[in-house]
């Protein structure tokens, strides 16, 4: 697969806008709603469920797809930009990708819960505990749905 990209053939501007503007549109939609909605969004960002989500996409894509994995990462951050020629194996790196991601989402959930179950003493901090525990899967739903599956059907896409 060793596939030369040139801006000439692939480069189209309104495919362009219309990629980025659905990628953007998906998350500022998201944290838009929920500012509408009554929330900060700067409550649905806590580092350590971040990190979990992202550390657990990362090292299990890294474990299962190996090299290729890291061949897909410039092709990946390309694709959301300019379309990609379709590739199988892409495909089910993007598939793995959401199902980590998810699998993160959820980890992060279960050990931000354990994390507040612990320390009862402080009533104060229960809410905010399991808040920061809950957007663990607003991150990983943002991954799995915004940008695996989007890559999934991009990496898909016959031109």
């Amino acid at each position: 697969m060793n596939e030369e990209i040139t801006l000439d053939s692939k480069f189209n501007p309104l495919d362009t806008i219309l990629r980025t503007s659905g990628i953007v549109g998906f998350v500022y939609v998201v944290f838009g709603g929920f500012a509408l909605a009554g929330g900060n969004p700067i409550w649905l960002i806590h580092l350590a469920e971040i990190a979990i989500v992202f550390g657990v996409t990362f090292c299990g894509l890294l474990s299962t797809h190996q090299v290729n994995f890291l061949a897909y990462i410039p092709k990946a951050v390309l694709a959301c930009v300019i379309k990609p020629e379709p590739n199988q194996e892409y495909c089910q790196i993007s598939e793995s990708g959401r199902r980590y991601a998810a699998c993160g989402g959820g980890l992060a959930v279960m050990l931000g819960i354990i994390n507040t179950m612990s320390n009862l003493e402080d009533p104060e901090t229960i809410g905010q505990k399991v808040a920061a525990a809950m957007s663990g899967v607003v991150i990983a739903v943002l991954i799995s749905q915004g940008l695996f599956v989007y890559l999934r059907h991009t990496f898909a896409e016959k031109r």
